[in-house]
């Protein structure tokens, strides 16, 4: 289930040779949870973890040579399962995944569950390796349901989660899991990621993927999701509301008409996306802003060579501005129009403007 080859792994390498380690001297847990920052390549990382645990030298570093290797690679190998809603066309990893059920919503993931792979014996005569992407878009019956598995995951066993949002899971799965925190890339090996798998439109240009890197803060799948939705013009857009070079009554239709893949199953969800992309983004800006008022140093912040036009605005003024975002984002979940909310969050940057020129003026 999901993607198969893998390339060799950037950053998170002395983790995972920790891992390995006490992996050889009988010391490892069989269930880990890797946390860390949305988009650092925590999934990537258990997938390398789990390779390096089947490779026929290991536990260690996967020659990427061996028949174990090769057949991890090519998505074969029978004692590797992963667990990847996105890559079967699934919003969220629900019980269906955990455990099989004759009675189904048509929709929902019909393939090999959890509990029908932990039933079979090891085929190689190693380790069974389960790797679960995203385990916090588990609702609380999926959660329940994988509660067995971690307490009776059967022997040489290795269950690898990865989360952004470890708080958002069960305490009775937090006790039973030893976590391992991975921390950002560093942005030579977020551009050196960018040049190596990044395609498509936002990407072409080295001056693209040197900003991406930036932006991201160590974070190659942050990036990539920008470029794929047009955050490069759609902060541009932002900038300029702001320091008064754009009005909202020319941002608005250029804003619906950026390229960009804005994931949803009906033409409205997809909107929906698009303008909660933007009131994301528009908070991220802000919030550095706000920092940067904090005398955070500019260079530290995914935006900071952005902020100029904010330097005039009045700490009231950018809170109120970021009220009025959070509240159009709320909103969105509520179904109300994408395009009415949109043009409030557009109006309520270009207001700043004014405040900006006002403060410039006195000064």
């Amino acid at each position: 289930m999901g993607s198969t080859s893998l390339h060799p792994l950037l950053g998170h390498g002395e983790v995972l040779q920790g891992l390995w380690d006490a992996a050889r001297s009988d010391r490892l847990p069989h269930a880990l949870i890797l946390r860390g920052p949305e988009g650092i390549g925590k999934y990537h990382a258990a997938r390398w973890l789990a390779q390096g645990m089947l490779c026929e030298a290991g536990p260690g570093e996967p020659c990427l040579s061996c028949g174990p290797c090769r057949r991890v690679q090519a998505g074969s190998h029978p004692d590797l399962f992963l667990v990847d809603p996105p890559a079967v066309g699934q919003d969220r990893m629900t019980i269906h995944f955990i455990v099989t059920r004759e009675n189904r919503p048509k929709s929902a993931y019909s393939g090999t569950s959890i509990e029908d792979f932990l039933r079979l014996r090891a085929d190689e005569g190693g380790w069974r390796v389960v790797c679960l992407r995203d385990v916090d878009s588990m609702n609380d019956n999926a959660q329940n349901a994988f509660l067995k598995a971690l307490e009776e995951p059967g022997e040489n066993t290795l269950l690898l989660l990865t989360s952004a949002r470890p708080d958002a899971l069960l305490e009775t799965i937090q006790s039973r899991t030893v976590s391992v925190d991975l921390s950002p890339l560093s942005q030579d090996d977020t551009l050196r990621i960018l040049e190596r798998d990044a395609r498509g439109p936002g990407l072409e240009e080295l001056s693209q993927r040197e900003l991406l890197a930036r932006w991201s803060l160590g974070a190659p799948g942050k990036a990539m999701k920008l470029a794929e939705s047009g955050g490069v013009p759609m902060r541009s857009m932002i900038v300029d509301l702001v320091a008064g070079r754009l009005v909202p009554d020319e941002a608005g239709p250029a804003f619906w008409e950026l390229d960009g893949e804005f994931p949803g199953k009906t033409p409205a969800a997809q909107r929906r996306t698009r303008a909660g992309a933007l009131m994301d983004l528009a908070l991220e800006w802000l919030l550095d802003g706000r920092r940067h008022a904090a005398r955070v140093p500019a260079e530290s912040l995914a935006h900071g060579d952005t902020l100029e036009p904010l330097g005039g605005v009045p700490a009231g003024e950018l809170e109120s501005c970021m009220d009025c975002i959070l509240q159009a984002r709320q909103d969105i979940a509520l179904n109300l129009s994408p395009e009415i909310l949109t043009e409030r969050v557009l109006r309520a940057l270009a207001d700043l403007s004014g405040h900006c020129a006002a403060a410039t003026r006195r000064s």
